[in-house]
């Protein structure tokens, strides 16, 4: 099975999809109930501990479900996005090799691994961000996501990712707003100490069985 062409599709018939469904909502629910009473680092943490959960679901998300996406278009495949654009899901499927410049989100954000290897680099500023166009940042650090680990991250935290040339890379990206709805994202570039609006994805796919 390849491809993922979202809620329109039966996917009544195939367990592996009505399991994930059941998951996924069912960790949503816990998810909102948090993230709805207080956004800070420790409900964060709680959510964390929720996806590495999910995560651990390992034989729902096949490589072979979501195929790598080349560079160009984003490499993600919704699982899940409330009405208002809220609480949205996805499997992220990059190509190997590819790489973000150093960004935040402008929301919370959770990435916990499935298959293969994602560099984070991250990042601490250095600037008040007062400044129109300015964004000094300086390295903090580096984690490896792979199963069984993850990350959270606060608006207005800044990070990388990068792929290696092995694969395939699978993760899951829960964000607090629909990646393709974070329109004042920013883009750090170090050796200029500069950012930029890092515009909202564009061209994320429907998994089978989204809702």
């Amino acid at each position: 099975m390849t491809g993922a062409t979202g809620e329109g599709e039966d996917f009544a018939s195939d367990p592996r999809v009505v399991r994930r469904r059941a998951l996924v909502h069912q960790t949503l629910e816990q998810v909102r109930k948090l993230m709805d009473a207080a956004v800070d680092r420790k409900s964060l943490e709680a959510v964390r501990e929720l996806m590495l959960a999910l995560a651990a679901h390992r034989e729902l998300f096949p490589p072979d479900e979501f195929p790598a996406v080349a560079e160009g278009v984003s490499s993600m495949y919704r699982l899940s996005e409330d009405a208002d654009h809220r609480y949205a899901l996805y499997v992220a499927s990059p190509a190997a090799g590819r790489s973000t410049p150093p960004h935040d989100h402008t929301t919370w954000a959770v990435i916990a691994g499935l298959h293969g290897r994602e560099l984070n680099r991250l990042y601490r500023r250095l600037d008040d961000g007062t400044a129109p166009g300015g964004g000094r940042v300086a390295l903090a650090g580096e984690f490896d996501i792979v199963a069984g680990t993850a990350l959270a991250f606060m608006p207005e935290d800044v990070h990388s990712i990068h792929l290696g040339e092995g694969g395939p890379h699978l993760t899951l990206h829960l964000y607090g707003m629909s990646i393709e709805h974070t329109h004042e994202r920013r883009a750090f570039d170090m050796q200029s100490g500069t950012s930029r609006t890092f515009p909202a994805a564009r061209g994320v796919k429907i998994a089978r069985g989204a809702f």
